[in-house]
């Protein structure tokens, strides 16, 4: 009968562990609220970058069509200043 009662009290105790290592494991998923503002800050963070990226790949473009469109008037204006 010892030998159940020592098996019987080794069991409680790994199954005492077991659930104090669930609920610890349970706390430390949950996000704190300046973790969870960190999270949320971290989000509205990387859709401006993505914003700010488009409106440089827009940015971009429209350099390119201005510098192609002053080529093309220097391209035009050279013989011009080249008569003078």
């Amino acid at each position: 009968m010892s030998q159940i009662t020592q098996l019987e009290a080794q069991l409680a105790e790994a199954l005492d562990r077991l659930r104090a290592a669930f609920a610890a494991r349970e706390a430390a998923s949950v996000p704190q609220p300046d973790q969870q503002a960190l999270i949320d800050r971290i989000a509205t963070l990387e859709s401006e970058n993505a914003e700010l990226a488009d409106e440089l790949d827009r940015l971009r473009v429209k350099r390119d069509k201005d510098v192609a469109a002053l080529d093309d008037l220097i391209a035009q204006l050279k013989p011009l200043i080249e008569e003078v």
